[in-house]
């Protein structure tokens, strides 16, 4: 019974927020070192209000769990799971408990840090309350899965939802993220841990910026796909986009801060890991680069039906192209300017081509 419902609830929940995990991972771990997050521990337990905070984010995660198994107890295909009701109640909380301590294992591994350290620090006040309120996490979480189970109706327990009004700059990413976590995840933590990793090599040997560029380079070609999910997630649900009046440079520039937002973890990591031996301007230009080219790539991508093999052999003749002009010493500078200018350039004939044949 346990595995059932771990595999209902668990491996479901972490395969639906794999995209979220993600960017807390490269936000929190990527721009902040651990010794960084070990002074932020102990400022936390050191302060009470600071500690607060720590507990209210806590308790926002653990809203989510709970609506998260309150979906699935009342899915279609969950419906089965009712009659689990009629399991003896000590049971059924311990394997309440168990699905819990699963989904909230985050949580759980992070207060074991802080455990660790308030206990190295001998701050017992601040180790009792985090393990006093773990236990009313845990215990908040298995009492309302119990409660929803053997109170199946709708309208019997209602959590408060929050409403926002997305821009449309957000509308692919959030999809991507929420409905392709794996695409999501895939794309990101290799053109991310790429960045770490040629940035961590730098000062290893005797290299000069051109290895950055090859970096930037893969970087970019692991984002290669996205201008065709980009598309086919417009012609599912935004048919009526190529009606509205709106000019090709409002689209365009919808479009940049859509692909600058997908792009923006790199700028995060590429300034967390600079070498010391590079200026931070050139970082900076870099990533401007790099998000030129993801439009670039977009532009090529957008409305065009290009079989994968095609599209795949492309990208790898780019990347040669583009391996034999780094060793040559094409400048960042002039990646920038190619990349920015061919967006603008087939996104223009692009956008002129439609009103054409319109």
């Amino acid at each position: 019974m346990l595995t059932t419902l771990n595999r209902i609830f668990v491996v479901q929940f972490y395969n639906q927020n794999a995209g979220t995990f993600l960017v807390v991972v490269l936000i929190a771990f990527g721009f902040l070192s651990g010794n960084e997050h070990k002074a932020l521990i102990t400022a936390a337990l050191g302060s009470p209000f600071f500690l607060t905070l720590i507990f209210l984010l806590w308790s926002f995660y653990l809203l989510k769990t709970i609506a998260f198994i309150r979906d699935r107890l009342t899915a279609p295909e969950n419906l089965f799971l009712q009659t689990y009701w009629l399991i003896p109640t000590p049971t059924r909380v311990g394997m309440w408990l168990a699905v819990q301590i699963a989904v909230l294992l985050p949580v759980i591994a992070y207060a074991g840090w802080m455990l660790q350290v308030a206990a190295f620090y001998q701050r017992w006040d601040s180790f009792g309350a985090i393990m006093l309120f773990i236990f009313v996490l845990v215990g908040v979480g298995a009492g309302a899965a119990d409660y929803r189970l053997r109170h199946p109706s709708p309208s019997s327990i209602r959590l408060p939802q929050l409403a926002i009004t997305l821009p449309y700059e957000l509308f692919f990413p959030v999809y991507w993220l929420r409905h392709e976590p794996l695409s999501f995840l895939l794309t990101k933590a290799f053109s991310g841990l790429l960045l770490a990793g040629v940035c961590r090599l730098y000062p290893t040997d005797d290299y000069d910026q051109r290895l950055l560029l090859i970096g930037l380079l893969l970087a970019v070609i692991a984002h290669s796909q996205i201008g065709g999910q980009v598309s086919a997630f417009e012609r599912r649900y935004l048919l009526v986009l190529p009606n509205l009046p709106l000019s090709w440079l409002q689209r365009f520039r919808r479009y940049a801060l859509t692909y600058g937002l997908i792009w923006l973890p790199e700028l995060l990591i590429v300034i967390r890991n600079c070498p010391a031996d590079i200026r931070l301007d050139y970082v900076i230009w870099l990533w401007l680069a790099g998000w030129g080219w993801l439009l670039f790539l977009h532009s090529l991508a957008y409305k065009h039906e290009a079989l994968p093999e095609r599209w795949l052999s492309g990208v790898f003749a780019g990347f040669i192209g583009g391996l034999l002009f780094i060793m040559f010493g094409l400048p960042v500078g002039a990646w920038l300017t190619v990349g920015w200018a061919g967006a603008i350039g087939f996104w223009y004939r692009t956008f002129a081509q439609q009103v054409t044949d319109s």
